[in-house]
């Protein structure tokens, strides 16, 4: 056995009955033993939990990493069909406007679905320099910040 030093100690009534249900429960005789015991049991969790988390960690990136095309597929996806629904939208809206002009063939693009089609990039490419702008406002305010 190993040196031991003497210690007196206040305890709340809380915590000196879970000593004496943990004592009793290890079959252990004295307070320290049991409270020895306590605090071991409580470093090999601290060192199962640093894993756990970095066990966590590893599997949370590689999910990323299996997912994030797939993901990125996914929103190429519904861009473009949110692109496709907009020039339906501007094609319904000039035939409600002026039906004459309309020309719709399957061999030929028509000027309407050109034109649509223009108006609907432009939004896009608005849009996303908003987003650009966003962003860069927000990393000046957190290099500000820091």
């Amino acid at each position: 056995m190993s040196e031991r030093e003497r210690m007196s100690l206040r305890v709340l009534p809380e915590v000196m009955d879970y000593i004496d249900a943990y004592r009793d429960q290890h079959d252990i005789t004295y307070h320290g033993q049991a409270l020895e015991k306590i605090i071991q049991e409580h470093e090999a969790w601290k060192i199962e939990d640093r894993s756990n988390r970095a066990i966590m960690d590893i599997a949370a990136e590689q999910f990323h990493q299996v997912f994030a095309s797939e993901l990125k597929k996914l929103q190429l996806g519904v861009n473009n069909s949110d692109r496709n629904t907009q020039i339906l939208m501007e094609l319904m809206n000039g035939m409600l406007m002026n039906e004459n002009h309309l020309i719709t063939t399957s061999n030929m693009e028509s000027k309407p679905v050109s034109i649509a089609k223009e108006e609907v990039r432009e939004r896009i490419v608005h849009q996303r320099q908003k987003k650009i702008d966003w962003e860069e406002s927000q990393k000046a305010k957190q290099t500000e910040n820091h």
